[in-house]
């Protein structure tokens, strides 16, 4: 088995947070190039290919441009006009320190399935309700996405086209009441299945875990808090 199939979600999820903390707490450029570099590294291993590096790349690009815009002309120490090397030198700091929280969370989401967060959440602390809550968020956008394509194929089938004047009668109601529709479904599903009875759940396939991994979830916060500080 792979080890990135053996990181429990809150195991990356904790270190993805603490990178923000480490990031915005030392406020270095040169710390938030290290952190860049570890976390499309992590990344690309983890996925196999440079998505983690086009997606920081993407986000990336119109803060550096804007940093520039909002920076680089109001310098002290003029280059060319509407050009001063410590605003060039501010905008560059700001746009690594954004970059570097960009990147760690995309890498820490990489490591990261709903389905195994959801089973993490649910034999934590927060309990049951909170990853039911937090795994309906997060698959309510690819839910949602495939229930637009179902409606749309059903009316592209049926010769009928969706035109501006239509959208909401033929487009944004089927789709709402899909979407409603399974969400009912689903809170009785639940509360057949007894989710607001007390006690822990069990689980026949939990998320990977293990001791050092929750000793790591100590650590790692207390850790990055101590560089902080000292």
């Amino acid at each position: 088995m792979p080890i990135h199939s053996r990181i429990n979600p809150l195991t990356a999820l904790v270190t993805g947070l603490s990178s923000w903390i480490l990031v915005l707490g030392v406020n270095d450029w040169r710390l938030s190039l290290a952190v860049i570099a570890v976390a499309l590294a992590a990344g690309t291993w983890r996925t196999g290919n440079l998505s983690v590096v086009a997606a920081t790349a993407v986000l990336a690009l119109p803060t550096g441009l804007s940093m520039l815009l909002v920076h680089a002309p109001y310098g002290t120490e003029q280059l060319a006009p509407l050009l001063t090397r410590d605003g060039l030198l501010t905008a560059a700091e700001l746009t690594a320190r954004f970059t570097a929280l960009m990147a760690s969370l995309l890498a820490a989401a990489a490591f990261i399935t709903v389905p195994d967060l959801a089973k993490a959440l649910q034999v934590s602390p927060l309990g049951p309700k909170v990853a039911y809550i937090v795994a309906t968020a997060l698959q309510l956008l690819p839910q949602g996405r495939r229930v637009v394509d179902t409606v749309t194929d059903a009316h592209r089938l049926a010769g009928r086209r969706i035109t501006p004047g239509t959208a909401i009668r033929r487009g944004a109601v089927p789709v709402m009441t899909t979407l409603l529709t399974a969400n009912v479904e689903k809170s009785l599903a639940l509360e057949t299945a007894g989710l607001d009875l007390p006690g822990r759940r069990t689980i026949y396939r939990p998320a990977p875990d293990g001791p050092a991994q929750r000793v790591l979830r100590i650590l790692i916060p207390l850790g990055v808090i101590a560089c902080v500080l000292i």
